[in-house]
């Protein structure tokens, strides 16, 4: 998931106490302003999540990802969704508020944007850090048990495919070939020079709510 990092007109970034402390004080005083206050910041996304919806290719960059081909119950079918998806397709995405430490820090990056297909994250990040490359589903060096079903229903087979470190660079390879030259082919390259407007957006709603609490509305 993309997510936005968040700081204060100091430079300073905000902390997940503050945004809390903030949603608590707000939820005390009337439940609508917390819910108002969600609905200002997650609006803000609407902008980087059109810019990655546009990004991600309506059909399958690779032959290897078609329905046709891979099975309709595969889990990098290209434009198959994860449960609880309110949209279907390869550029399905959700825009997330969360309240979240970013890595071991406290930082907030309170604003996300999910991919929701496996295959179309897949695609975005395949390679990024080379330590998987090759060596199949949890280093087992194969794949995920894959079953095909015959179009009338008849009969189910099920099979594993190999895992190799060549067949892996080739896989990336042909990403790249498709998609872009490295990770992240999509998502992040299609935000990355609009983010700091982003954050500046997200902070002038957090300081302006800050303000309205602090002046008591």
């Amino acid at each position: 998931m993309l997510k936005m990092l968040l700081v204060n007109k100091t430079g300073q970034p905000y902390s997940v106490q503050d945004i809390r402390a903030l949603q608590k004080k707000l939820r005390e005083i009337e439940p609508e302003l917390r819910r108002e206050f969600l609905r200002e910041v997650k609006a803000i996304g609407k902008e980087p999540q059109k810019a990655i919806r546009d990004a991600i290719p309506t059909e399958s960059p690779l032959s290897g990802m078609n329905p046709a081909t891979r099975g309709r119950n595969a889990t990098l079918q290209w434009g198959k969704v994860s449960k609880g998806a309110k949209s279907g397709g390869a550029k399905s995405t959700t825009i997330r508020f969360r309240t979240q430490a970013g890595g071991k820090s406290l930082t907030a990056t309170l604003l996300g944007i999910r991919v929701n297909s496996a295959a179309s994250s897949v695609a975005d990040y395949a390679g990024r850090s080379g330590r998987y490359i090759g060596k199949g589903y949890k280093a087992s060096g194969y794949s995920k048990l894959i079953r095909r079903t015959y179009k009338d229903g008849s009969q189910s087979v099920g099979f594993k495919r190999e895992a190799t470190a060549k067949g892996g660079q080739a896989f990336i390879q042909n990403l790249n070939d498709k998609l872009g030259n490295k990770p992240s082919r999509m998502a992040w390259k299609a935000v990355e020079k609009s983010l700091p407007a982003t954050s500046k957006s997200i902070q002038f709603v957090i300081d302006k709510w800050i303000i309205k609490y602090m002046k008591g509305f």
